[in-house]
């Protein structure tokens, strides 16, 4: 017998065409959701059925309800701030295993940047860089550059797959800061590979951006005292 698919609730209706019109409208990060009369009004619907269905996406962490100020579309939307679930894994060999994920990934998405990249983009990639060594001269907290960089490498690929995997990347960006920032000379390979993998993005050079990215993650790992497996090595 056909089993009868039960019908969905009206907020959850309601949160479908929510993402619809996130979607279609191409909101950006950060941008302001209607307020809830104008959905009112838009969907025809309730003020507690609206509220229902923004709760709903604020789970799906989709957006973000901030009190007194609305409703925000978050900055990377239906991804969680922990999606792999890193904080349950081995903390001892999480460091190891998020720089090996970075030499499996990287290289890879630097070659796809590097035949995908638009000239404005070239740019801001640079400005980033000079953001990063004035930073580091200055003794101040550079990671924020750095995850800016590699970031801004991902979204040249106009994949948005690439753009989901930010985290894992960020994570360890994190974790090799605080292994590396006392090791003598470490800033200043990692900032040569940086240049090098700019050079090779903007002349069009996937090769070039490729091994750029893997020397990068090759010396990351030495400077934080993770043994590269050898099938992995160049």
């Amino acid at each position: 017998m056909e089993t009868v698919r039960k019908a969905r609730k009206l907020p959850e209706q309601i949160a479908d065409r929510l993402r619809e019109m996130i979607i279609q409208e191409e909101m950006k990060t950060g941008t302001k959701l209607p307020a809830e009369a104008e959905l009112m009004a838009r969907f025809g619907v309730s003020r507690s059925t609206v509220r229902e269905a923004v709760k709903i996406l604020q789970t799906e962490h989709i957006v973000d309800i901030r009190q007194g100020q609305g409703t925000f579309l978050c900055a990377m939307p239906g991804l969680a701030e922990d999606p792999l679930g890193l904080r349950f894994a081995d903390q001892e060999e999480l460091i190891a295993q998020l720089l090996e994920t970075r030499l499996l990934v990287e290289p890879g998405v630097a070659a796809l940047a590097a035949t995908r990249r638009r000239t404005e983009q070239l740019a801001e990639m640079k400005t980033l860089l000079d953001r990063m060594d004035n930073a580091y001269l200055h003794g101040e907290d550079y990671t924020h550059f750095d995850f800016e960089f590699h970031s801004l490498i991902a979204r040249c690929t106009g994949n948005d797959v690439v753009m989901r995997l930010l985290p894992t990347i960020h994570e360890s960006i994190k974790a090799g800061y605080h292994h590396t920032q006392r090791v003598e000379g470490s800033y200043q390979r990692a900032s040569q590979c940086h240049l090098e993998m700019y050079r090779g993005i903007a002349e069009g050079d996937s090769e070039r951006a490729r091994r750029a990215a893997q020397r990068h993650m090759i010396q990351t790992m030495h400077d934080s005292g993770v043994d590269v497996p050898q099938v992995l090595l160049p």
